[in-house]
């Protein structure tokens, strides 16, 4: 497979188009807003593989104001950047469109898409109210702290300002005369508003969206399907296409700018973010995301943080890890590395392919992120911030499984539901601890032990939920042993996932004001 990245448009999307030489059609596909397209990003991956595979062109694209893209405070960004993404296609050569949308993108996909083109939408939300609604009862019991902040709501996932939550209230499926077609999960309906609609029902739709992105799975047949179906929509006849021309560097603003990099034996995808006043001797901080989930962070923080710490003249790098986002090739039925001796290797080469000195680097994880921050011994960063640790093991998990175990306890069996009551109700907390550390959760002192001895400082921020499991496992031990070396903060207010603002608030202004501390000479402004 052959994928042309880059920035495309004004303000500028950061796209990944799959262009065979010559097209039978395009396909616009749709990222579904918030969390949804972090969990569905390897997904749409393999759709656009698939349609590839056929002779069948793609775009994938991050909407201007998210993600990778430029900045974008105009309400109507989502819809707009749909329909850009379609001009890249038809400028490239591509005479027949489609449009395809999941879950929440259905209702962008609906409204970017005319008449002239196919539309196929996936799960698609009875309206844009309907999933406002939905989303905001999970935010309130998914999300700490208050959820409007400024007047910007948020879900999540996604943060939306009162204009954008009104353009996406009003979302809704107009009448067609196009085709149109509903994939739907077994035994459902497709909403009224599409009319005579096409229904396909496919399985695995809840398989993918109804948890988080560590027990995700690709629905591989479903995606076969509507590769199939898109197959035999698209005209017969190819017509040659030309490479589209995107930037290689987006302009962030008059003094930050981006550029993707591949890294190491695997040609890791990760995105660059510097200065244009940059010392060349600046500090380099490489940022994992969490779980298995891609460069951007929970509700793009990780962009946000980038492009904040290059303006403070800091040298910013956030990585695809194998299995995540753009890195390796994407399966139905992958493995994810999570905890796993890959990811270890994926850092070690990140560090290597910078060739930054060590007294200049700094690694900052979230989750799963944060474990692999806090085994970087052999890096030896001057500066380690794990943010949400909820995992202290000294041996690696084997590849697939974590997730394994996530899918376990979430598919668990009638039976062993009803245990779970008795079981915590009469197994001394203690003892339930000893038997969670037994099962390879580890140590803090034998985690950070290593990398500490070492002469990194580290930073913990944390949730008091996570900061309980910190105590568990001997957090108070390790801070009395290494004293201020390790220093542990507390966000009162905060979530795991990082979905609430005051928690990536707090996460942004820790992580700046610690690499100004431990880099000062290098800090360019405050």
């Amino acid at each position: 497979m052959s994928t042309h990245h880059g920035w495309s448009g004004r303000p500028a999307m950061r796209v990944a188009v799959q262009l065979p030489d010559a097209a039978r059609a395009g396909v616009v596909l749709c990222p579904p807003l918030g969390q949804e397209g972090v969990i569905a990003y390897r997904t749409l991956r393999l759709l656009a593989d698939g349609l590839e595979d056929r002779g069948v062109a793609s775009v994938r694209y991050d909407p201007s104001g998210r993600g990778d893209s430029a900045d974008d405070a105009a309400p109507d960004a989502q819809v707009r950047s749909a329909r850009c993404a379609a001009a890249l296609l038809r400028r490239a050569g591509v005479e027949r469109i489609a449009f395809v949308g999941l879950a929440s993108a259905a209702l962008v996909a609906a409204a970017a898409a005319t008449d002239d083109d196919a539309l196929v939408v996936w799960d698609a939300p009875a309206s844009g109210r309907a999933w406002l609604r939905g989303q905001r009862a999970l935010a309130a019991v998914s999300v700490s702290g208050a959820l409007t902040v400024d007047g910007v709501e948020s879900l999540v996932g996604i943060d939306l300002p009162p204009a954008e939550v009104a353009v996406v209230e009003a979302l809704t499926y107009p009448a067609r005369s196009g085709p149109t077609i509903a994939v739907v999960r077994p035994g459902s309906r497709a909403p009224r508003a599409l009319g005579s609609a096409e229904v396909l029902e496919v399985p695995g739709t809840a398989e993918l969206l109804d948890g988080t992105s560590i027990d995700a799975r690709i629905p591989g047949a479903a995606v076969a399907r509507i590769v199939d179906r898109l197959d035999a929509w698209a005209p017969a006849v190819a017509t040659p296409t030309t490479a589209p021309a995107l930037d290689e560097v987006l302009d962030v603003d008059d003094r930050v700018a981006e550029r993707i990099l591949r890294i190491g034996p695997h040609g890791l995808f990760a995105v660059e973010t510097v200065s244009s006043a940059q010392d060349e001797d600046a500090p380099v901080v490489v940022l994992h995301n969490g779980g298995a989930e891609h460069r951007t962070g929970a509700t793009d923080y990780q962009v946000d943080l980038a492009r904040t710490l290059a303006r403070d003249g800091v040298r910013v790098v956030r990585v695809d890890r194998r299995g995540t986002g753009e890195s390796s090739p994407v399966h139905a039925d992958e493995q994810a590395f999570l905890f796993a001796q890959e990811w270890l290797d994926d850092q070690r080469a990140v560090v290597a392919a910078l060739r930054v000195p060590a007294e200049r680097l700094a690694i900052v994880g979230m989750c799963a992120g944060a474990w692999l921050a806090g085994r970087a011994v052999e890096e030896h960063p001057r500066l380690v911030v794990e943010i949400s640790p909820n995992d202290y093991r000294r041996t690696p998990a084997a590849p697939g499984s974590y997730a394994e175990t996530a899918q376990g306890v979430a598919d668990a069996s009638p039976l062993r539901r009803w245990l779970r009551g008795p079981y915590n109700r009469w197994v001394p907390a203690g003892l339930r601890d000893r038997i969670a550390r037994r099962g390879a959760l580890g140590s803090v002192v034998g985690h950070l032990g290593p990398v500490l001895d070492r002469g990194t400082d580290v930073v913990v921020v944390a949730t008091p939920e996570d900061l309980a499991v910190f105590d568990r496992f001997g957090g108070r031990r390790a801070v009395r042993r290494w004293g201020a070396r390790l220093t542990v903060v507390a966000v009162p207010d905060g979530d795991h996932a990082l979905f609430s603002p005051g928690m990536r608030r707090t996460v942004v202004a820790e992580v700046r004001s610690r690499v100004a501390e431990t880099f000062p000479a290098r800090a360019l402004s405050r």
